[in-house]
């Protein structure tokens, strides 16, 4: 559930920020909204976040206790498993 966040964060910098209309200038002007940085730090940090989680949770530990390390590493897959859910669901 904590992949949620920066999730967020990714998709609304994608969504609001990139689709910004600078096609027809060489030099865009168009102004980011000022939570552009917010949504920034909240991707880098979260997302930093859930790395190291998936790193000493996935990684570490069945390391450190002699378990195979494939079957935790597979697992990782469904990080963003209830972001995906969330969204198609509609509920974000």
């Amino acid at each position: 559930m904590v992949a949620i966040l920066p999730a967020l964060c990714v998709r609304r910098l994608v969504t609001k920020h990139i689709l910004l209309n600078c096609a027809d200038s060489p030099g865009c002007t168009a102004h980011f909204p000022g939570h552009a940085v917010g949504m920034t730090l909240g991707a880098l940090l979260g997302g930093g976040f859930v790395l190291g989680m998936v790193l000493v949770v996935d990684v570490l530990i069945p390391w450190q206790e002699g378990r195979p390390l494939h079957r935790w590493l597979g697992m990782t897959t469904l990080v963003p498993a209830p972001f995906a859910i969330a969204q198609v669901a509609g509920w974000i």
